[in-house]
């Protein structure tokens, strides 16, 4: 456990970028669902 603590004190630039981007992943999939549904619930109304 104290070889995890030492490598998240060395890197916690590291860290923090992953989260962040793990972060960003996941609302852009969010948004990438919310507007397949959109476009599905648009085309039901066009007809």
């Amino acid at each position: 456990m104290d070889a995890l603590y030492s490598f998240l004190e060395r890197n916690s630039y590291y860290v923090v970028l992953i989260i962040t981007l793990i972060i960003w992943l996941g609302l852009f999939l969010y948004m990438l669902s919310v507007d397949k549904k959109l476009k599905k619930i648009e085309k039901e109304h066009e007809v």
